[in-house]
């Protein structure tokens, strides 16, 4: 049963309850309950509350403990990059969209005074990368599938 219609057959189930509740307590002629017009209406409003209360109570642990599917795409890719000085950083993430790419890249680099950081992740499950140069430092990684373009 899909979300919303959990979420429905809460709701009406729980107008349904206070319904039948007032009329059952308005209609039925029991000795403890009270006799005038007025206050047998408030009993049985009071009755059909509660009641109603402890059936929406019910029906939304029963709705929302069904978890939505996952609306974010299977493609996630996400990268990060700080140059300064003669810093060069190149990053790429992922086979190209028509392919079956990975579900999720996460590239981050920073570099300073002449640094040289590249990266390359993609046609994995999951590829992170973080590199960090100082200096004349250089860092080259490579992650997953080989058969990235645009780089």
């Amino acid at each position: 049963m899909t979300r919303a219609m959990r979420w429905l057959v809460t709701v009406v189930a729980a107008a349904a309850t206070f319904g039948v509740c007032v009329w059952v307590v308005r209609a039925v002629s029991w000795g403890w309950l009270p006799q005038g017009e007025g206050p047998r209406l408030d009993t049985a409003l009071a009755f059909g509350t509660v009641t109603a209360g402890a059936v929406l109570a019910v029906g939304v642990w029963w709705s929302s403990r069904e978890q939505p599917p996952n609306p974010a795409p299977r493609r996630t890719v996400t990268q990060e990059a700080t140059a300064s000085g003669n810093g060069r950083i190149t990053q790429a993430g992922g086979p190209r969209p028509s392919d079956d790419a990975p579900s999720r890249v996460g590239q981050h680099a920073e570099a300073s005074d002449d640094g040289t950081i590249t990266q390359t992740g993609g046609g994995a499950t999951q590829v992170d990368q973080h590199a960090k140069a100082s200096g004349r430092g250089h860092i080259a990684q490579t992650g997953g599938d080989q058969s990235v373009e645009g780089a």
